[in-house]
């Protein structure tokens, strides 16, 4: 990530690995049920006709299992890990893929409203929703935002610190105008 002149990197996290606990749990199960079947496999006094089965059935079980395992734990997994929240001191950015990259950036200047939200879940793991208000019914969700409120008060900081040329399309907004307008007008 390139950053322009004065900028820095104010926060760079993951969202929170509470979205990881159900493939956990399905991983397990997984797993148990295979090692369950392996065992049947293994056990004496199968019947003679599965007997010449068993090795293909060990590598079928295997294979059944790995499969699985990809799908409802790798692949989460892999979605979790590539995924950033970058917040810098004049954009916040959303970098998600693993093999292709995507990002989705917007400029600090360009929030009016910041929201949090928390699910009775989400509270117990301090994680939450962000939804960032862009103007004219355009907005953003962020989910499971790690520590959100700590988070929004990152942002809002962020966006105070801001000059106000940045603010303001480069018009300076600190010059008082009616006073400037009086002068104009006595000389």
């Amino acid at each position: 990530m390139k950053l322009g002149p004065g900028e820095h990197v104010i926060v760079r996290t993951r969202p929170h690995p509470r979205a990881l606990l159900l493939p956990f749990i399905g991983a397990l199960v997984v797993l148990a049920a295979s090692g369950f079947g392996l065992g049947l496999l293994s056990r004496d006094g199968l019947p003679s006709a599965i007997l010449g089965w068993v090795p293909l059935l060990v590598v079928l079980v295997l294979a059944v299992a790995v499969l699985i395992l990809l799908r409802i734990f790798l692949r989460p997994m892999m979605r979790w890990w590539g995924m950033r929240y970058i917040l810098t001191s004049r954009r916040f950015i959303k970098r998600h893929g693993f093999s292709t990259r995507r990002e989705h950036e917007l400029a600090l200047a360009s929030i009016y409203q910041l929201d949090t939200s928390q699910t009775l879940l989400q509270r117990s793991t301090g994680s939450g929703t962000l939804t960032v208000d862009l103007g004219r019914d355009r907005t953003v969700v962020y989910p499971d935002v790690p520590q959100v409120h700590t988070f929004k008060e990152f942002m809002v900081e962020a966006i105070g610190d801001l000059p106000l040329t940045v603010m303001f399309d480069g018009v300076d907004m600190e010059a008082d105008p009616v006073r400037d307008h009086g002068q104009e007008e006595s000389r």
